[in-house]
Order: C-alpha cells, then structure tokens, then sequence
C-alpha cells in the first residue's frame, strides 16, 4: 500500500486513539492533535487512550479546534484528515455542543480550504441524526431525512451540513460515516455500559417486551472504514452508514453478556414501557438538577436524552458501504465484546 501522511483531530479519545494505532499500523506517518485537558487526563481508561497515540503517532500537537488561530498553525500539508474530535454527550450544553462540535470543524475546514492540499476530508458524523425509527423509514437509509431528536444529534447533524456546504461551496472532498453503537477497548462512554452493567450486577433480567435490536459497530470497524473509504474514489462526497451485519436484540445481547461473566439471565415478564419511561425521565430531571445545582458535578447518573431512545427500534442499512466491497473486521460483535471484557477485566477498570 502507499504510505501517506495524516492528520487526526481528537486523537487521545476513545475513537480518535484507535484511528491513530490502526493508521500507524499500516505505516502511515500520523500526526495527532487533541485539547491539552484530554492529553492531560490521569482517569485510568482515558489515560490508556492518551498513552496510546502517545506510543503510535509521528507527533502529538495540543490544540483547541475551537480557536481559528490555533488550528491554522496545525501542519495541514497531509494527504487525509480524519476529524473525530467532538463533544460526545447527550447532556452537554447546547453552546459548548455547538461551539466544539460545530465551530470547531468550521475552523478545520476554513484552514484547509486556505491550503488546499488534502485529498479526502473524513468526518464522524453520527447515526442518530435520523432520530427515532419510523415505519416509512426502517431500516435507516442514506437517503433518510434527517431529524435529530436532541442537542447532541443537532450539533452532529449541523457538523455534517456545514462539512457538505464547504464540500460544495470550496471543491473540499468529504466523507462522512454514520457509527451507530461503537464498542471495543478503551471506551469510557457509549456502549462500554452494558458490558459494566454485567459486570457489577449479580443478575441480569430483562421484561420480554424490551427485545428492541441494538446496532453494533466494533471500533475497529469504523477505523478501518475510515482509512479505505479515504483512498475510494466513489466514496468522494457521500455518506455511509457504519454499522455490522448483526441484528442483536436487547435480550440477546444482555443474555450474551450474562453468559461472559457467568452471571444468570432471566427474561421477565412483560412490562409497561411507555409509563416506566416516564417515571425515569422524571427521576433523570431530579437527577440533573441535583447533580447540577446542589453537588455542583455537572450531568447526573440518568441522562434524559438517551432514556428517550429507551425501547426504540433502530435497524440501519449499511448496503451502501458493503456495496464499496468493504469487509467487516467484526462482522458479528459476539468476538469483540469478548475481547473488550477481558480488557476492562484485566486491567480492573470496572472496580475503580
């Protein structure tokens, strides 16, 4: 394979980390940036993410993506830039959402609209911005309107049009991939809950009728995606969904993860979703208040957005990208739950 040089923003992160290693991996010259707290951070899992671009990238530049000055002095004479960096979290204010996730990426591509060198722009925009399944669109497709259901699928939807915009308005080449459920080592928010969930209780159950399918998609997978869909040209200004092949339910999944721990699964009887829903999100209102206005810790343990989505059946295509003739790394995510539990067990991260 050619070797090229890259850039990836939000490198010391979860995703951003893995993007950097698979990169390196395949001997291409990367260099990371990320915001000096992120680079700073001593939280054990986060510090993994940060050790490891570390260890993989040519360079690790600090940087605000939020400052146009700062991001203009970033070396831009790459062939890629892989743009991860991003609020990810569904009870962040809206401004701070808008001002990283947004006017962050504003700053990117205004720079590399002035140096006019780099061959593919890849964004990670988010699966979510379809909001929630609807008959007439089921499975989500490409060409399904857009309707986020809240601030952080906003911000997302708004990163994505402002990247088609400039894609349109300056000749920059995008792509941009839709992650659904990302999951792997190293995560520290998303998915990794319900392999924590199995760790910590001593039973897992769930009423029959919460048997909604769960989208999956191993951080390696998008990675990789990432990296081939760069090099094709018919990838040049489109969007992917980037989800595997796996249809999991609720119930199969927490079975699956009863089984990795040895824990005992049984699947109660049906419940009334619509009103326990309601009954948490009042509990998540009390919740955010408390946290936010009384202990001063900022988002409490419930976040209303994604008790929202609670029940919901999201099924994604993702014939688009297979159609690229992209293999799947983990096609089913059985294997890289697995490997992702014996990290977190053996590295004790569940029990801080």
């Amino acid at each position: 394979m050619p070797k090229f040089k890259c850039l990836v923003t939000g490198a010391c992160g979860f995703i951003g980390s893995h993007m950097v290693e698979l990169l390196a991996e395949h001997g291409h010259e990367v260099i990371a940036t990320d915001v000096q707290s992120t680079i700073n951070a001593q939280e054990p899992i986060k510090k993994e993410c940060v050790l490891t671009t570390q260890k993989m990238a040519q360079k690790l530049i600090p940087c605000d993506i939020t400052s146009q000055k700062e991001v203009e002095k970033l070396p831009l004479d790459v062939d890629y830039v892989f743009h991860v960096a991003s609020v990810f979290s569904y009870s962040a204010p809206w401004e701070v959402l808008y001002k990283v996730n947004v006017q962050g990426t504003v700053n990117l591509l205004e720079a590399i609209r002035k140096n006019q060198g780099v061959k593919r722009f890849v964004l990670w925009g988010a699966g979510g911005v379809y909001g929630e399944p609807k008959p007439e669109y089921t499975p989500f497709t490409e060409e399904t309107p857009p309707d986020p259901p809240n601030n952080y699928q906003r911000a997302k939807w708004f990163q994505e049009f402002t990247t088609m915009l400039y894609g349109k308005k300056h000749g920059i080449k995008y792509t941009i991939l839709r992650p659904t459920t990302v999951y792997g080592i190293r995560q520290f928010y998303g998915g990794v809950d319900f392999l924590k969930t199995g760790y910590k209780a001593g039973m897992l159950g769930l009423p029959a009728n919460m048997n909604t399918h769960v989208p999956f998609v191993h951080v390696r997978d998008v990675c990789n995606m990432a990296l081939y869909l760069a090099q094709k040209q018919e990838a040049e200004n489109e969007i992917y969904n980037s989800n595997d092949d796996s249809r999991m339910t609720m119930i199969e999944v927490m079975r699956f993860i009863a089984a990795i721990y040895g824990k005992p699964f049984m699947v109660l009887p049906p419940v009334p979703v619509g009103a326990i829903k309601d009954i948490l999100l009042f509990i998540a209102d009390i919740d955010a208040y408390v946290s936010q206005k009384v202990l001063k810790k900022g988002k409490g343990l419930l976040e209303k957005d994604q008790l929202g989505m609670m029940n919901l059946d999201f099924l994604y295509s993702n014939e688009k990208l297979k159609a690229t003739g992209y293999k799947f790394l983990y096609p089913d995510p059985k294997e890289g739950l697995i490997e992702a539990s014996k990290w977190y067990k053996e590295g004790r991260y569940f029990d801080m």
